[in-house]
């Protein structure tokens, strides 16, 4: 897929340059003004094409709790397979969580982006909020005019002209448009930095009372590392010392095995090559033979169905029996299909236990997580 930098590469490499200074220091220790001021603009409604039907905002696709009544809590994910545009048009892709999404080095389930900020601007000005490639101008038009005059602050209150102000130092009014237009981008880039995983699932306690690593060192080979949990299983099993938290069942443990597992035996899942903790997802593009997509981390599963790029897989068993398939696929040399899948040997008796071990993924609020951490099978 072609990049689109959407003020062309001379502006937007000016642009980035003047607010990359302030920008940088906010994204090291972020402040409550920064939050406050990414939470106006998570839920702007006002940057959508005013002549389309439908508000979008980010926080419509990137939805966090129970933010549409009756259904199931959300971790900034959506809750289609693809989503709306303003247009009410569907989208190509599922909206992923945005949980450590800055840990990539390129942004997109195709890694089309080579920043947060340059994805960023392309939606706002772009087919989510209803912009037509021919429309792309008056975006970026519109999207300084919000920060500049009308955007309704419903969640602080406070005019984006102050908070700029305060948050990068920046005097908006003394702008050009389209760098108006990327000090937004530039913001909610910032903002979502701070979105992160909290690392208290069931798994967490697991590893912490069985000494398990959390994750790879520095540049760890994935081999070596699943076979160092390989062998802190052996010895400990050896011992009798395996110790579950409460509710991560016997079931769930053989899913752990399988897929940390990456060596020549039966029920391989060898997930861990391209799920690397602590997020389980090593960021990378991998190729599926429909293109090559970024592996999607993996906690909190319950709360970002559905899934696959496509958001195909309805289920967590939907979606091991699509990597089943690109295993047929890889072992057979299929074109385009990284052969990293063809490592994989698991059967129907594999699903339920990956599927009980990928819900140990989903992360509780610390006192729950205390409660783990000493209560334990």
């Amino acid at each position: 897929m072609k990049r689109r930098n959407v003020m062309g590469p001379a502006a937007l490499a000016m642009t980035t340059a003047l607010l990359f200074g302030a920008a940088t220091a906010a994204q090291e220790e972020p402040s409550p003004a920064l939050q406050q001021l990414g939470n106006d603009l998570f839920a702007e409604l006002l940057f959508n094409n005013q002549g389309t039907g439908f508000a979008i905002a980010c926080s419509v696709c990137h939805a966090i709790g129970e933010s549409v009544p009756g259904k199931s809590e959300r971790y900034y994910a959506d809750y289609t397979p693809t989503s709306l545009t303003a247009n009410r048009e569907t989208t190509e892709r599922n909206a992923q969580t945005l949980a450590d999404a800055s840990r990539a080095e390129v942004f997109g389930w195709d890694g089309a982006y080579d920043s947060m900020e340059d994805m960023v601007l392309d939606k706002l000005v772009g087919k989510q909020y209803g912009w037509n490639d021919e429309d792309r101008d008056a975006g970026m038009d519109n999207a300084a005019y919000v920060l500049l005059n009308e955007g309704h602050n419903a969640i602080s209150g406070v005019p984006y002209l102050d908070q700029f102000q305060e948050v990068y130092g920046l005097d908006l009014e003394s702008l050009p448009r389209p760098e108006v237009a990327a000090a937004a981008a530039r913001a909610l880039a910032d903002y979502t930095r701070t979105l992160s995983y909290t690392m208290t699932a069931r798994w967490d306690a697991f590893a912490e009372q069985n000494r398990f690593r959390k994750q790879p060192n520095d540049d760890e080979d994935m081999l070596n590392y699943a076979a160092s949990i390989e062998s802190r299983i052996f010895n400990q099993e050896g011992r009798n010392l395996i110790r579950r938290p409460e509710g991560f069942t016997e079931t769930a443990y053989e899913g752990f095995k399988t897929f940390f597992r990456a060596f020549d035996v039966e029920s391989v899942g060898n997930c861990v090559r391209c799920h690397v903790p602590p997020t389980f997802s090593d960021y990378a593009l991998h190729g599926t033979g429909a293109g090559d997509f970024k592996t999607p981390p993996l906690r909190n599963l319950s709360r970002t169905d559905p899934y696959l790029h496509d958001g195909s897989a309805a289920t967590l068993e939907d979606a091991i029996r699509a990597h089943m398939a690109l295993a047929e696929a890889a072992g057979s040399e299929q074109e385009g299909v990284d052969p990293l899948f063809g490592e994989i040997n698991i059967s129907d008796a594999d699903i339920e236990p990956l599927v009980l071990f990928l819900q140990m993924l989903d992360e509780v609020g610390p006192e729950n997580f205390r409660h783990y951490l000493i209560n334990f099978e």
